[in-house]
């Protein structure tokens, strides 16, 4: 039965280690605060969510290194460049640069300007997507404007850097802080998102019986294999669910279909991924469908 080959790779995938990969390559940035200027850390905002400026372990990267041409093609590409190379940051960042924290606004120049590598001690990043179709986006050459969030679930805040493709380059041109909103989708979301990773009774109801499971196939990688989980075999098939700050990389899709959210947990080298499917369904939000496997279907 495929439920049997299934649970016949429990011990098998417990033995992933998910830090072979980098944690998500995403920067995060932050200014000098002028006597005139908003006082960003009135609420220990950037203290407590970033660290050291020029924290990034680029041990590998010499000062000399170039971007490579093929960077600015696919987002993700330049992304991991940015944080990897502190010439590239240099390089890219378009002052004066626009931050906007809670509706004030402070054009920071480059003396201001402080980098913050965002890294969340984690081996993996996430994303949302309403729906399948978007899930394509990030493999588009001809996006001009790309926004990488860092989502605070209990403390109910985003923070934003906005990239702009400018003359063929990617730069980073805007910063921002928000409160969570009852007008944006994705934060309605994210409420129900905290207290499913934090309230383990609520997770429990909010997980269908059965779950539709997909995972690698173990005799051949280059497949998978279907069925369906009960909720007792759920705690045993589970993977890390992110909480506390996740992250996000908004390509272009929206959240217009309330009925549905759909988050991708994606490695950074090892190609594992896990794809989690909330629906709307019978007026409550549930998770309809987890799947674990490799991210070669995606090449």
């Amino acid at each position: 039965m495929i439920l049997e080959r299934i649970l016949s790779c429990v011990s098998m995938r417990e033995n992933v280690v998910w830090c072979m990969a980098l944690a998500a390559v995403l920067a995060a940035c932050n200014g000098k605060r002028a006597a005139s200027e908003v006082d960003y850390a009135a609420d220990s905002v950037f203290e407590s969510s970033f660290g050291p400026s020029d924290s990034f372990n680029a041990s590998s990267a010499s000062l000399d290194e170039e971007l490579p041409k093929r960077a600015d093609e696919l987002f993700d590409d330049f992304i991991f460049e940015f944080a990897r190379l502190k010439k590239v940051r240099l390089e890219r960042v378009e002052f004066p640069l626009l931050s906007v924290v809670r509706g004030d606004t402070v054009w920071l120049t480059e003396e201001q300007w402080k980098y913050e590598s965002l890294f969340m001690d984690q081996d993996y990043y996430t994303v949302f997507y309403n729906d399948e179709e978007q899930m394509d986006l990030e493999k588009r050459t001809d996006l001009d404007k790309v926004d990488v969030e860092q989502i605070h679930l209990e403390k109910r805040w985003v923070k934003t850097c906005r990239f702009q493709r400018l003359k063929g380059e990617w730069r980073l041109t805007q910063e921002s802080i928000r409160d969570f909103t009852a007008a944006e989708p994705l934060d309605k979301f994210m409420d129900f998102y905290r207290r499913f990773v934090s309230d383990a009774a609520f997770q429990q109801r909010s997980v269908s019986n059965p779950l539709r499971y997909v995972t690698t196939d173990p005799d051949d990688d280059f497949n998978t294999i279907e069925g369906t989980l009960d909720h007792d075999q759920w705690d045993a098939f589970k993977p890390q669910l992110p909480d506390g700050v996740i992250t996000n990389i908004r390509y272009g899709q929206t959240y217009d279909n309330p009925d549905g959210m759909i988050l991708v947990k994606a490695g950074i080298s090892n190609g594992l991924m896990d794809i989690l499917d909330f629906r709307q369904k019978d007026g409550e939000r549930k998770l309809v469908s987890y799947e674990n496997s490799t991210a070669f279907w995606q090449e």
